[in-house]
């Protein structure tokens, strides 16, 4: 890296650094809805996709409010569906090599003679499984900052939330990378002139980080796959 780059790197963390498995949790807490693999599909659809959900990820809902109104989008008793919401904190567990390789990153740049690389976060997620995340994992001691949807009262793939995100955390687009797991908020990335990239399985971030980074110029003696 030549003291003139400047490169920032923006994650999302669902399915990017966070184990994110919206399927396997109404299979364990609604078995009895859950008998096929299409059944199982369409109940975290319904759920997770639903404008409750939505409103839980910008803040507008607490725990209590999006319980309530899940389980009477899904006709089940609301303490099921309270306890299916809560638990979902403990069930947010880092995905090894995502993370590892985030702090291999981080470690790089501090040996460097000139500051360049920087790494954010860019997650819609609800206030309740942020302050968890925060105060479970210390590799988010391996960012500069970031932003969560909750915290903010917006979401992706809302263009204002990139707009914030450029302002809160000093990001020239141009000089931004953005990973995602979702087309639409790498779109909407991509449109504010980021790099948008697609990661549709956690074990992609690991392949396609390297030749991007070569691609700016950005050679990484000593961290995995560089």
């Amino acid at each position: 890296m030549t003291s003139s780059t400047r490169l920032n790197l923006v994650f999302d963390l669902g399915q990017v650094m966070i184990q994110w498995e919206p399927v396997a949790l109404v299979q364990r807490f609604f078995p009895h809805r859950s008998g096929t693999s299409a059944q199982s599909q369409a109940l975290a659809q319904t759920c997770f996709r639903s404008t409750a959900w939505s409103a839980f990820d910008a803040g507008h809902l607490d725990t209590d409010g999006v319980s309530e109104q899940l389980s009477e989008l899904l006709q089940e008793p609301l303490p099921k569906v309270r306890a299916m919401v809560v638990d979902i904190a403990h069930a947010l567990m880092p995905i090894a090599p995502s993370v590892n390789l985030l702090q291999q990153l981080h470690q790089w740049r501090l040996a460097q003679t000139a500051p360049g690389l920087r790494l954010f976060y860019l997650s819609n997620m609800p206030k309740p499984y942020a302050d968890h995340l925060i105060q479970a994992h210390t590799f988010f001691s391996c960012f500069d900052g970031g932003v969560f949807s909750a915290r903010v009262k917006l979401a992706k793939p809302d263009p204002v939330i990139y707009a914030h995100a450029e302002d809160v955390l000093g990001l020239i687009p141009s000089q931004t990378i953005f990973f995602d797991d979702q087309v639409p908020n790498v779109q909407a990335a991509t449109n504010r002139g980021w790099q948008g990239v697609h990661v549709p399985e956690p074990g992609h971030l690991l392949t396609l980080l390297p030749s991007l980074l070569r691609e700016r110029g950005l050679g990484m003696a000593g961290v995995d796959g560089f």
